[in-house]
């Protein structure tokens, strides 16, 4: 038989594909990537980038682009949506780096994505197929050959493994992993980008706010440096579609009715608004199958009740790269180490996904609280304190990928 192939396949050029394709160049791998779209969009929305995610862009040289396009908010504000008072204040900037070794930063989707991209292009080892989606796959003895659609025209490439990071609405799950379609959470994300010379000089441009009322809260955070802060809404409702909605301001101020006035006076602006139905991927008894395996919104797309959608695929990206590394020089025709490497990370991902899905779950909870309930939640958050706020959130911030690092050149 062919000698198995060094080259890893990945649907999907999104965050995770990204990341996952410069950690696996680092591994030693060839890789192609197949994008759908024709090129990376310059809009979008915002994303947070917890300590935990930024390790493994430090790891792979990145920290200093990253930086230089996000923002280090120096606080998360906690506010009741309906008076407006504040709840607590949980320390970020140089807390985070003082307790986690890394900052906390929020940075706009498609400014991340630039500098994936950017690196990608410069890896002589990454080739990027635009306009190309996976339609097919089939695992044999040499790994897997996908059937790629681009321009109208199809194609087969061959790999020893392909990872599906297409997102929420996968077409390689939906393949291979049948009866674990996405399902609507019940809520839908209201977006928008507000120029900052827009607003008032008492928007605080320095923190990120999180807005908690009953079934919503809301975050907002600054981006581009300053000149933008990203809002998103989080609302209870069924979704008319599929995809996300442009909206008037008019609709998006209605889902937000009764709220304090400083936060009126943000989101009453005639911008582009856009409404996402929120899915999520259900918990699956595993990652991998045959020569596939998921990553990302496409294994796990969860609730954004903890801001760990991103870095959750990036956590993926280094920890897949790590098991299929120990692979490379195995002339493993039968498929033992390859398919021992991907359970193996379905194992430690699944387990620490799980954990983040309990946390969005409680989160959800707290956040919505009604009155009376609520009030007892501000007292509670008041008396521990933003530094010990911050200390619940130890486990998932002080995950690192230094223990990877051995098998990524």
């Amino acid at each position: 038989m062919a000698p198995y192939s060094r080259t890893i396949l990945i649907a999907g050029g999104g965050i995770t594909g990204l990341t996952a394709a410069l950690c696996l160049s680092r591994a030693g791998f060839r890789v192609d990537i197949f994008e759908r779209a024709e090129g990376f969009e310059t809009v979008g929305a915002g994303l947070q980038i917890s300590p935990n995610a930024l390790c493994v862009l430090a790891m792979l040289g990145l920290e200093r682009a990253v930086k230089n396009v996000a923002v280090a908010p120096a606080a998360i504000r906690m506010i009741s949506a309906f008076s407006g008072k504040p709840i607590a204040s949980v320390p970020l900037g140089a807390a985070a780096i003082e307790r986690y070794g890394l900052p906390y930063l929020v940075v706009h989707r498609a400014d991340l994505q630039q500098v994936l991209a950017s690196a990608v292009r410069d890896d002589p080892d990454i080739s990027l197929h635009l306009d190309a989606r996976v339609e097919d796959a089939v695992t044999h003895a040499n790994g897997v050959t996908a059937l790629v659609g681009q321009k109208g025209r199809n194609s087969e490439f061959t790999g020893r493994v392909l990872v599906a990071a297409d997102g929420v609405h996968s077409v390689i799950r939906k393949l291979a992993f049948s009866g674990h379609d996405a399902f609507h959470t019940g809520f839908a994300a209201w977006r928008g980008l507000i120029s900052s010379d827009a607003l008032s000089g008492a928007q605080d441009r320095e923190t990120t706010r999180l807005w908690l009322a009953p079934d919503a809260h809301a975050v907002a955070y600054p981006v581009r440096h300053g000149r933008y802060v990203n809002v998103v809404g989080i609302v209870k409702t069924k979704p008319d579609s599929e995809a996300a909605e442009v909206r008037s301001t008019r609709e998006m101020m209605s889902s937000f009715e009764g709220w304090n006035a400083e936060f009126n006076a943000l989101i009453n602006h005639k911008i582009r608004w856009t409404l996402w139905p929120l899915w999520q991927v259900p918990a699956m008894p595993q990652w991998h199958r045959g020569n596939l395996v998921l990553a990302g919104d496409a294994a796990h797309a969860i609730s954004p009740f903890a801001a760990q959608g991103a870095a959750m695929g990036i956590e993926d990206a280094a920890v897949l790269a790590h098991h299929l590394g120990r692979t490379l020089n195995i002339q493993d025709e039968a498929g033992g180490a390859v398919g021992e490497a991907l359970a193996q990370y379905s194992r430690e991902r699944m387990a620490r996904v799980a954990r983040v899905r309990r946390l969005t779950a409680v989160n959800r909870v707290i956040y919505h609280l009604p009155k009376p309930v609520a009030v007892f939640r501000d007292l509670g958050m008041k008396v521990l304190g933003g530094r010990r706020l911050l200390k619940r959130q130890d486990w998932l911030y002080q995950w690192r990928a230094e223990e990877f690092r051995r098998n990524l050149n």
